[in-house]
C-alpha cells in the first residue's frame, strides 16, 4: 500500500489483525509510516508473530502488479 491511513489507533488494529491471523504476511509501503511499523512491532513483542514491513523505492513500488507474489527479506 502506498502509506498508512488513519490515526494512531491503526497500530492497535494492525497488531490485533496480526494476532488473529487476519493480517497480510508482509507489508510493502511506498512511504515510511511509523504507525504501521509500531503495529507490527507490538505484535512481535506481545505475541511473537513477525510481519515484515518494508519501504520500497518509488520505482520498485510502481513495478508491483496486482496479484503479484513478493518475497520479502
Amino acid at each position: 500500500m502506498p502509506s498508512g491511513r488513519g490515526s494512531s489507533s491503526s497500530a492497535t488494529v494492525l497488531a490485533e489483525a496480526i494476532r488473529l491471523g487476519t493480517a497480510p504476511a508482509g507489508i510493502v509501503l511506498r512511504e515510511r509510516d511509523d504507525i504501521v511499523a509500531i503495529g507490527a512491532l507490538v505484535a512481535a513483542q506481545l505475541d511473537g508473530i513477525h510481519v515484515p514491513v518494508i519501504v520500497a523505492t518509488a520505482r520498485m513500488f510502481s513495478s508491483i502488479t496486482p496479484g503479484a507474489t513478493l518475497t520479502l527479506p
